[in-house]
């Protein structure tokens, strides 16, 4: 790079400088493993196993530990603890399942740790390039001397495995060497991981036997693997990419210098903003008052990541006139078509991932939530499509939705579009509200104007956001339906009382003011009526919280048909409406029932839900999870055959858990998989309108068998004896 060198002051140039040793007990050195980024640190799973005194290829996740782990080559400080974050298994090469103990390959064994507090100073993320067949790559023992390193090429790679031989001299690899960084010496980066060592049989030695043979996992395997464990974003990609398109792509590097003379054509202020952007990407910078050629800095700009944005960052704040601002949109134009170069600079891409990884550790649910909402026409990246996120997920999620497509929507003066990136922090800002969100708005204001798009753009996209935050599950009419009997009515008849919830929370009475018992198809015209009356236009689809007693909760309230007589179609209730049950007699029998409901719907978006599948063998075992490691569980998902199924719904609403999602219908555990297609572990405020979406199309596919019942007990609903006790003598009102 000429003007741009690596600082002399630097950790060492090959990958000690981000060697991490991994402590196992009585202090000794269990393995290696290597540091990615932030405070993440990436090393084997069989690494975490010895260091806790398991099995090497123990298959279990064995939780929120914590181990100790050092830096040997960058600081003479004592260990410091680490959590695991990322588990990925160690499991059979050739077959699925947990790996055989003995074995001599295996697949996934990965593992990913989060320091308490910042690394080292001088620590450094390496760059990563692929491995292949023929490099000549370096490991050193994970104690970190200098003169443990073992150097050796690597004779054959498939892609995900490369088996590495050594010469019969120097140091061989040993117990120790495993999760360290296996260093390209040509490359100047790390292409994979040390993982084992092909030993010869016991008894005496041949010549046909195999002699210092090791095996590692590559660059491209690591991030598949991350990838799908939804950490992809914390490995760098091949860094040989940039380099390459750069040294063919000599159209582009013309283009690029075009707007850079322009805006720096003063070799003063290229030296100025050279020198601030060296800074920001850990390269050193003369101090001679010389200035970089414009070839120079285009140089970096192309093969450095981040390095654009945060040059254009830099240029921002000096830009005062249109003729500045046209050739800077221009760059940032170009920027797009450069692989390295990214959104964010590198100091908003420091904020904002410190910033949502922060909210993410209170609400993992926060980001799936805001992203869904925000990008709703648009398939969200693969790290956002489940229901929470970890916060060491942060950085894969950040990273593609930097890539997502800008706003569809018009924009004025033919103006940047807004990002798909900001446009999500808009909606987690308007989701958290106070402090954090100001700062977040702050940040997205800043980076728009950065890239030139125009403030009306991100003034209704804020004012979206804003409507959106303040949304309810149903934002819509809420109906509130009690059903009751009494001992000598019909049967299946049962009487009804209705409310609707006014846009200020309280309810007022609604339907005739009989008591009369009444069948399915009866109630459902009388709440299809009074739903359909008070919607109002451009609302929600109503929601219908139908209270039940304990033998109501497997009633087909949804099936019943609410149309007239002489309608041409039927009117399932819940195809048209939200409909959810509750149960509160259940909790009446408990004296935290308040309590504990109160306190599991507040933090209902803090996790998944909880799976009660075949493994849940009993109601006890179930209360047991949800007094002791689900205490703060907000849903569950039931399966199982009725009478055992029903003994877990019981203990679901005894506990106070809000939302319960069943099959009336399934016989057994293994119709558990036709719930699928309601998405139980998605976005949890948008359930009700996935079970809704669901019962159309089961009403038109006769051959799907499954019925969706859901217990939707909204804390701040009011319930049917508390409305009686407030107005009993309410009449009919409209």
């Amino acid at each position: 790079m000429g003007w741009f060198t690596v600082p002399a002051d630097e950790p060492p140039a090959d990958a000690r400088g981000a060697l991490v040793r991994v402590v196992g007990g009585q202090a000794r050195t269990a393995g290696a493993g290597v540091y990615l980024t932030a405070r993440y640190l990436l090393t084997c799973a069989h690494v975490v196993n010895t260091a806790l005194g398991r099995r090497p290829l123990s298959h279990p996740d064995p939780g929120d530990v914590r181990l100790e782990v050092a830096f040997p080559a960058l600081s003479p400080a004592p260990a410091v603890p680490a959590r695991l974050v990322v588990w990925v298994a160690p499991r059979a090469a050739d077959r699925a399942g947990p790996a055989p103990d003995g074995a001599l390959e295996w697949a996934g064994d990965l593992a990913v740790l989060e320091l308490d507090g910042p690394p080292p100073a001088p620590v450094r993320a390496l760059p990563w390039a692929d491995l292949a067949t023929g490099q000549e790559v370096r490991t050193w023992y994970g104690g970190g001397q200098p003169f443990t390193y073992a150097d050796v090429r690597v004779g054959a790679c498939d892609g995900s495995v490369g088996y590495l031989d050594g010469q019969l001299s120097g140091a061989a690899v040993e117990e120790g060497y495993s999760g360290g960084p296996l260093w390209s010496l040509r490359d100047a980066a790390a292409v994979g991981l040390m993982m084992g060592r092909i030993t010869a049989p016991g008894g005496a030695f041949s010549a046909q036997h195999t002699v210092r043979r090791s095996w590692g996992i590559s660059r491209q395997a690591i991030e598949a693997e991350l990838l799908r464990a939804g950490a992809g974003g914390l490995l760098p990609p091949d860094r040989r990419r940039g380099a390459a398109a750069f040294s063919d792509d000599s159209g582009l590097r013309d283009m690029l210098a075009g707007p850079v003379q322009a805006l720096l054509g003063v070799p003063a202020e290229r030296a100025a903003h050279a020198t601030a952007l060296g800074a920001e990407l850990g390269l050193r910078t003369p101090a001679d008052g010389s200035a970089p050629t414009v070839e120079e800095l285009v140089t970096v700009l192309y093969t450095e990541r981040r390095a654009l944005p945060t040059l254009s960052e830099s240029v921002a704040r000096t830009v005062t006139d249109g003729g500045a601002r046209a050739e800077l949109d221009r760059l940032l134009a170009l920027g797009r078509m450069v692989e390295e170069g990214g959104l964010l600079s590198v100091g908003e891409h420091r904020k904002l991932l410190a910033k949502l990884t922060d909210l993410t550790c209170r609400d993992p649910g926060l980001l799936p939530r805001a992203a869904a909402a925000a990008l709703q026409f648009m398939t969200l990246p693969a790290p956002l499509h489940g229901a929470r996120l970890s916060a060491s997920a942060v950085p894969a999620a950040l990273r593609a939705l930097e890539t997502w497509p800008g706003d569809c929507t018009s924009v004025p003066n033919e103006t940047p579009r807004l990002p798909a990136l900001v446009r999500v922090v808009e909606y987690v800002a308007a989701e958290v509200g106070g402090l954090p969100g100001e700062v977040l708005r702050e940040w997205s204001t800043r980076v728009a104007q950065r890239l030139g798009v125009h403030p009306s753009a991100l003034d209704e996209r804020r004012a979206d956001a804003a409507r959106w935050a303040a949304r309810t599950a149903s934002a819509g009419t809420c109906v509130l339906v009690e059903l009751s009997r009494h001992t000598d009515d019909p049967p299946d008849r049962y009487r009804c009382s209705l409310w609707r919830v006014r846009d200020d929370g309280t309810a007022a009475r609604a339907g005739p003011g009989d008591d009369r018992p009444l069948d399915g198809a009866g109630i459902a015209r009388l709440v299809r009526a009074v739903a359909s009356g008070a919607e109002g236009p451009g609302q929600g689809v109503p929601m219908v919280a139908v209270a039940v007693g304990p033998d109501g909760l497997q009633l087909p309230v949804d099936e019943w048909d609410g149309a007239e007589p002489g309608e041409l179609y039927p009117a399932p209730l819940g195809e048209d409406f939200l409909v959810v049950l509750r149960c509160p007699q259940v909790r009446r029998h408990s004296r935290t029932a308040l309590h504990d409901l109160s306190r599991r719907w507040e933090a209902r978006r803090r996790t998944g839900p909880l799976i009660a599948d075949e493994q849940v063998t009993s109601d006890r075992e179930l209360m047991g999870m949800l007094k002791t490691t689900h205490r703060d569980q907000g849903s569950v998902v039931v399966h199982g055959p009725p009478k055992h199924r029903a003994l877990l719904l019981n203990v679901c609403l005894f506990m106070g858990v809000p939302i319960v999602l069943w099959d009336r219908e399934a016989v057994d555990h293994r119709q558990a998989a036709r719930l699928e297609p309601s998405r139980p572990s998605g976005p949890l405020e948008e359930l009700p309108e996935r079970i809704r979406h669901f019962r159309v199309r089961a009403h038109m596919d006769p051959a799907q068998a499954a019925r969706p019942a859901l217990v939707w007990e909204d804390a701040g609903l009011p319930l049917p004896d508390e409305l009686r006790l407030a107005d009993p003598g309410a009449g009919a009102q409209g």
